[in-house]
């Protein structure tokens, strides 16, 4: 994998997490008995497979088995950092204003 594939798959990924965010969200306020992770999850896995396919069909990339396992894989950590990274972020946050203003 050269270095511009990389750039380009990191930056995919932060814009799945924010989309991901978005739309569970939206989902959230339209159906609240919904539980939030598995919202999050599903849509992280859909957008995520999603645009793997539409890279994959620009491209003209065969489809092995393998981009398929990576596609649900990758599904799994878009929706992971979208449900958890937020909430981790935010607890740095605290805690090094916290630590400032003693």
């Amino acid at each position: 994998m050269k270095t511009p594939d990389i750039a380009i798959l990191i930056t995919a990924m932060g814009v799945l997490v924010i989309l991901t965010n978005a739309f569970t969200e939206l989902f959230k306020g339209m159906f609240p008995k919904l539980p939030a992770h598995i919202t999050a999850t599903v849509i992280g896995l859909v957008l995520t497979v999603c645009a793997i396919f539409a890279y994959i069909s620009i491209n003209a990339i065969a489809i092995e088995w393998y981009i398929i396992v990576g596609a649900v894989v990758a599904g799994f950590f878009v929706s992971y950092t979208a449900q958890f990274g937020y909430d981790k972020f935010r607890e740095i946050l605290k805690l090094i204003g916290g630590s400032e203003k003693k």
